[in-house]
C-alpha cells in the first residue's frame, strides 16, 4: 500500500516538474497582461494591441521573433519529458542514420529550426546589429551563427540541468549551421528589396 501511495506522489510530483517551467512563463505573461487590462480596461487593451499590429511595422516584427522564439521553447525545453542521464549520448548523432541503422532526421530539423529564426532576429534588430555598416553576406552569417548558438547552447545547458532532454554537441552543430543559412537567407532578401527599391517600387 505504501509502495502504491508513493508511486502516485512520485508519478503527481513529475508531472507537475515537467511542466513548471511552460506554467509559470505563461504566468509571467498573464500577470503581465492583467496589469495592463487593470490599469487600462480590457477593450482598450485589444484596441491597443492590434492598432500597435496594424500601424507599427517594429510590432510586427517582434512579435513574430517573439512567437518563433517561443515554438522553439516549447518544442526544446518547456514541455520535454525528463531524462534520467541528459549525459547519456553527449556526441550525439551525425549523419542520417543512428546506431540501429534506423533513419535519423532530427539533425536536419534542428537545422531547419534555426533557419527562421536567425532571419527574423536579424531582420526585426537589423539597425541595432549593423548600425550604419553595409550587411555583407559574412556580416550576417557571423552574427546569425552566433546568436544562433549562444541560443543553443543556453538550451541545450537548460535541458541538462533541469534534466529535461539530452546535451548533444550535434544539436549545437546543427542548430547553428541552421543560423548560419538563415542569416545568408537574411542577406539575400535584404539585397533584393534593395534592389527592388531602387528600381522604383516600394517594398514594405
Amino acid at each position: 500500500m505504501a509502495g502504491f501511495a508513493a508511486g502516485i506522489l512520485n508519478d503527481v510530483l513529475l508531472s507537475f516538474y515537467q511542466q513548471f517551467g511552460a506554467a509559470l512563463l505563461t504566468a509571467v505573461l498573464f500577470m503581465y497582461v492583467y496589469m495592463h487590462v487593470k490599469k487600462y480596461g480590457g477593450k482598450e487593451t485589444v484596441r491597443a494591441w492590434f492598432a500597435g499590429f496594424r500601424r507599427e511595422k517594429e510590432f510586427r516584427k517582434v512579435f513574430l521573433l517573439a512567437f518563433y522564439t517561443m515554438m522553439i521553447l516549447f518544442k526544446t525545453l518547456l514541455c520535454r519529458s525528463i531524462w534520467v542521464n541528459p549525459l547519456s549520448d553527449v556526441l550525439g548523432t551525425w549523419g542520417l542514420y543512428d546506431s540501429k541503422g534506423q533513419l535519423y532526421l532530427d539533425n536536419i530539423e534542428n537545422l531547419m529550426l534555426f533557419v527562421p529564426f536567425a532571419a527574423l532576429f536579424l531582420w526585426t534588430a537589423g539597425k541595432r546589429v549593423f548600425g550604419e555598416r553595409r550587411r555583407s553576406p559574412g556580416r550576417s552569417l557571423a552574427w546569425a551563427a552566433g546568436i544562433s548558438f549562444f541560443v543553443s547552447l543556453g538550451i541545450e545547458l537548460l535541458q541538462l540541468f533541469l534534466k529535461l532532454g539530452t546535451f548533444q554537441v550535434s544539436d549545437l552543430f546543427f542548430n547553428t549551421l541552421g543560423g548560419a543559412a538563415g542569416g545568408l537567407l537574411y542577406w539575400g532578401l535584404h539585397r533584393l528589396r534593395m534592389r527592388l527599391g531602387r528600381g522604383g517600387r516600394k517594398i514594405k
